[in-house]
């Protein structure tokens, strides 16, 4: 499935014929037109409308059909990245449910530029941005999804990133030296998210920029897997801390750490290596000696609810 074209679009749908098609129109609405577009389908039920859009613009869009079942979101962009994400000097990922601003592809490939200009074309290099909040209908709910979720989406150092995602899959793009590295984890059971894993790999061997402005609508409805929260709410912070979920995360944020560190031991740094371990090991210590690490090597999220309920639900 080899093209000419500068970026390489990933589309992973699943179930999504409701709103697909309004995705792939604002994709064939940007004004930059150095992309090429793959269509991919976790089942057969948008099947009918991915082949007519391929059918329609053959010269810019495919069908791919994997002829497998994915389950989720992450195993199956990281199946496309480990297949497709060598095809062009640039990826890019789409959601099926979202619409993405004419000017996206070209304000995020006019970043990637600059920072492979700054760092060399051999970087593995990651570049974000922010996103508009909308309903089902496309109403705004809050212009800027780092506000409305209350995080910082330029906090991409390597021991930030260890401990929460500011990345958002559906705005990065990312280089063919990234998605080499990314390709070797492509079946790791570990892996929380493909955007996570892609903004510590891209942090801890190359670099990640975050652009602050919203290059697209983050659609949020009732079939959303995982979608924006209102961090600022009062039911957010009780979810957050009843139950078993804080350590849950913590667990499983830990066991991605260590996976991380398997997967790169090679190529990352002593000091990498030192606080990848320390982090992996977080779930087998007692409180105190918990609390000692997570200050120790600055494993604090982004606002002081979230560092408390680190302190008291971990």
């Amino acid at each position: 499935m080899m093209h000419d074209r500068k970026v390489t679009i990933l589309l992973a749908a699943y179930r999504g014929a409701a709103y697909v098609g309004a995705q792939i129109e604002s994709i064939l609405a940007q004004d930059c037109e150095d992309w090429f577009l793959i269509l991919s389908d976790d089942g057969e039920e948008t099947a009918d409308v991915l082949d007519y859009y391929a059918r329609s613009h053959p010269d810019r869009i495919c069908h791919h059909r994997a002829g497998r079942r994915f389950g989720s979101a992450q195993k199956h962009f990281m199946y496309l990245i480990s297949r497709f994400g060598g095809e062009a000097p640039y990826t890019m990922c789409s959601d099926q449910d979202d619409v993405w601003h004419p000017d996206k592809v070209r304000r995020t490939l006019e970043a990637m530029e600059k920072a492979e200009a700054e760092a060399g074309a051999r970087i593995p290099l990651l570049v974000h941005t922010d996103l508009r909040v909308v309903d089902g209908e496309l109403h705004e709910t809050d212009p800027s999804f780092m506000h409305f979720s209350r995080i910082d989406g330029s906090r991409l150092a390597f021991h930030q990133l260890l401990v929460q995602n500011v990345v958002t899959g559906c705005t990065m793009m990312i280089n063919r030296p990234l998605a080499a590295l990314a390709a070797r984890a492509e079946d790791e059971p570990r892996m929380l998210m493909h955007d996570w894993w892609l903004a510590l790999t891209a942090s801890a061997l190359g670099r990640a920029v975050f652009l602050p402005e919203a290059t697209m609508d983050y659609r949020q409805h009732g079939s959303n897997v995982v979608g924006a929260k209102n961090a600022g709410s009062l039911s957010y912070m009780v979810s957050r801390l009843k139950g078993d979920y804080a350590r849950t995360m913590r667990d499983k944020s830990a066991a991605q750490a260590e996976a991380f560190l398997q997967c790169y031991e090679t190529e990352l740094t002593e000091k990498q290596k030192e606080v990848c371990s320390a982090f992996a090991a977080i779930a087998r210590q007692g409180r105190w000696a918990r609390l000692r690490t997570l200050q120790k090597y600055h494993l604090w999220k982004n606002t002081l609810p979230r560092r408390i309920g680190q302190g008291i639900r971990w």
